[in-house]
């Protein structure tokens, strides 16, 4: 698939953790194609947000999914001691579909919980377009038939996420974002397949919660 997963781009901004977010000014500022300016010191590794950027004039986001990209992986070999070297495995035809579903069902969950926006699903004068999706998405756990049935991880996977952020009549471009993201346990812990989607599961909330606090505060003209 050639599309980027874009999927929002305000979480940036109130998911920093450490610094103040800065949008670049002057001579030197980093200025998209479209008239985004860089926005450093945000939880996303990159971010570009339009100048002066205000919500208020929005009440409602309709989600849009532009799909998910994996990255190119051969598949398992049958010989346990190979395996046992290799890093990263293909998804399976059912596995992708059940990604697909575990982050579309996240973020609508957590994007529900806004207090300033409402979910649709169709265009609209208040209305906002946040279409959003996974680059370069690579499984770390290998298959059962490779051989290594009962095994502990400390890594289940990356993925990339691109986020974007529109007017939904205009299509003019606010915001667009993207971070790259291991899915870790907090510990060691034994392989299934229920603890390891639950790990997924867990890093596609931690997104999903950022966005929604980042557009209440855009919302609210609080970047």
């Amino acid at each position: 698939m050639k599309y980027l997963f874009l999927l929002l781009t305000v979480t940036f901004l109130a998911g920093c953790e450490t610094t103040s977010p800065t949008l670049q000014t002057g001579a030197n500022a980093e200025i998209t194609f479209d008239g985004l300016h860089r926005v450093d010191g945000t939880y996303m590794q990159y971010a570009w947000l339009k100048p002066n950027l205000s919500l208020a004039a929005y009440t409602k986001i309709r989600l849009v999914n532009a799909g998910i990209e994996y990255r190119e992986v051969k598949p398992a070999s049958g010989i346990p001691s190979v395996n046992a070297r290799r890093s990263e495995f293909p998804l399976t035809e059912k596995k992708k579909g059940r990604l697909e579903n575990l982050l579309r069902e996240v973020f609508l969950e957590e994007l529900g919980k806004s207090t300033h926006f409402t979910l649709v699903s169709e265009p609209g004068p208040d209305v906002l377009t946040l279409t959003g999706g996974l680059l370069d998405v690579v499984s770390a756990i290998p298959p059962e038939s490779a051989g290594r049935n009962d095994f502990y991880v400390s890594n289940i996977g990356s993925a990339k996420l691109v986020l974007e952020l529109q007017d939904s009549r205009s299509n003019e471009i606010l915001a667009r974002a993207l971070d790259g993201r291991n899915a870790q346990p907090l510990s060691m812990q034994k392989s299934s397949p229920g603890s390891n989607a639950q790990e997924v599961k867990r890093e596609f909330r931690k997104w999903g919660k950022r966005l929604t606090a980042a557009l209440d505060l855009l919302h609210e003209g609080q970047p």
